[in-house]
């Protein structure tokens, strides 16, 4: 009991601390400086890291673009995903390059808004390709808006993109991906909060004589209701049928040539009787007459069938298919 403070002991320590006399821990050290707030409601690490089927859907939109933007452009296009990584709202907003084409879009059922970022660049790319150039720009950038021409060939290029981002996600969910309008000042985009997880895939474009960045930010929150379609590890792209190649590959295998070959029957002799063996001999076999044989294609068995003669010939009658 010796060490319980009475009351008076009690009533001078807390006067001591009131006045500044006795010490306390203020939980100004660097150890309590070092200890960041963690916020249980946001996923913990890069989402899609764990949305294994996100890289799947990437790969195909590349293959898409690269195809569609070149039939479109009328010049040698090439188009790869260059990075995935997740990161805030507002600090992707601070890393666009300026000027900037932002276009809004919608991922329907799906709840809000994503957006797809076409540097200035790029976009003075293709209409420079589109009007017969070679793709290349000296246009200054700084200060720059777009022109109503280069507008509506942003819209056409965005439209492209949209149309192959519902393919790229058809295997994995059906979306429908509608345009909703273009901004140049991120700070009226609005799909999401400043803390808000984004996903933002990178896509390099090189043509002919320069380069550029599509890039496609997502909100995780759009996605969230999906994840576990985006959890699968592989899924395989559906195949169309080509009915002349199908047609090819039928008419040579059925020209192909197989060795077909029958076992009547099994006999075991000794070294002996091998040797002591003279023409006319007669070898008995273990099947007897009217038993069932087996039939191997290329030593592999495939049919059961009765022996017998076809036209003075030896002949197996088929009865079943080995499975």
């Amino acid at each position: 009991m010796g060490n319980i403070l009475s009351q008076d002991e009690v009533d001078s320590l807390l006067d001591g601390i009131t006045e500044g006399k006795v010490e306390t821990e203020t939980g100004t050290s660097e150890e309590a400086k070092s200890v960041e707030v963690y916020d249980f409601s946001k996923p913990a690490g890069p989402v899609h890291l764990r949305l294994p089927a996100l890289g799947i859907i990437n790969e195909r939109l590349s293959g898409l673009l690269r195809t569609d933007l070149q039939a479109a452009s009328r010049s040698v296009i090439d188009v790869n995903i260059s990075s995935t990584e997740t990161v805030r709202f507002s600090d992707f907003c601070l890393s666009l390059p300026m000027p900037s084409s932002l276009n809004i879009f919608g991922i329907k059922p799906l709840r809000g808004y994503s957006m797809i970022v076409l540097e200035g660049s790029l976009v003075f790319s293709f209409v420079d390709s589109l009007f017969g150039g070679k793709g290349v720009s000296h246009v200054k950038l700084e200060g720059r808006r777009f022109t109503t021409i280069e507008t509506r060939i942003v819209e056409k290029v965005v439209n492209i993109i949209l149309s192959d981002f519902q393919k790229a996600w058809s295997d994995v969910h059906p979306i429908e991906a509608v345009f909703v309008r273009s901004e140049m000042d991120p700070q009226f985009v609005g799909i999401g909060a400043p803390d808000d997880q984004v996903i933002v895939n990178k896509y390099e474009v090189q043509l002919e004589n320069g380069n550029g960045i599509i890039t496609i930010c997502i909100p995780y929150s759009s996605i969230k209701p999906i994840t576990e379609k985006l959890k699968n590890k592989f899924r395989r792209e559906k195949m169309e049928i080509d009915s002349t190649w199908k047609k090819y590959f039928r008419q040579k295998i059925l020209e192909t040539t197989v060795e077909l070959s029958c076992t009547m029957g099994k006999a075991t002799i000794n070294g002996g009787e091998l040797l002591n063996m003279k023409v006319d001999d007669v070898i008995l076999l273990d099947p007897k007459m009217g038993n069932i044989v087996t039939v191997n294609v290329e030593y592999l068995p495939k049919f059961r069938g009765y022996p017998g003669a076809c036209n003075k010939k030896k002949a197996v009658k088929i009865i079943e298919r080995i499975e």
